[in-house]
Order: C-alpha cells, then structure tokens, then sequence
C-alpha cells in the first residue's frame, strides 16, 4: 500500500484520554521523518503505535532516556502540588528538572 495515498489507509481512533491528541501530532511529526529517511510501512506503523501507546503514567516502559527525564519531571510537579504547591509553583518545578537535562 502507497503511504501517500491516504483513500487507503485506515482512519485512526483517537483514543479518549486528554493527552491523546497532542501524542497524535507527536506521532505524526515522527511519521513525516520515518517517511524522509525512506523507513519501511511497517516501520512507520510501528513508530506512530509506539507513540500513541505511550503511557507517562508508567514509568517502567519508558522507551528512551529523554522519555525518563520527562517523567521524572512530571512526578516531581505532581509531588509539588501534592504537598500543596500552586499550578505556577508546579510548572517551575517541572521546568527546572527539565532545564537540568
């Protein structure tokens, strides 16, 4: 089947979580650049399941170390506001440990 031809190709179920979108234009940028480094149907397939299953809940399945970062930064943020932070207070945090990688 020719990728470029999307009459073919299936229509995707969004899933219906609140960050589902935003992993969906994720996965497409990652889908264009499989696309120009010439990767295989089934290695696109691949790349755009692998993001749209991502969890950052589940902090055991983290596929890269970018990704274990970004959770070490959401948890710290989520600790934040646990112990009584503010939504602003959390935000710096979280942008702190990101800045620190």
């Amino acid at each position: 089947m020719d990728m470029k031809t999307n009459e073919m190709h299936p229509e995707y179920k969004m899933p219906e979580n609140p960050h589902a979108a935003y992993r969906y234009k994720a996965a497409m940028r990652h889908v264009e650049l499989a696309k120009a480094a010439g990767k295989t149907s089934a290695e696109i397939h691949e790349v755009f399941r692998k993001i749209m299953d991502f969890d950052v809940n589940d902090g055991e399945n983290l596929p890269t170390e970018c990704h274990q970062k970004y959770y070490a930064a959401v948890q710290a943020a989520k600790q934040a506001i646990a112990s009584g932070k503010s939504s602003q207070e959390a935000h710096m945090i979280f942008q702190q440990r990101m800045e620190k990688f």
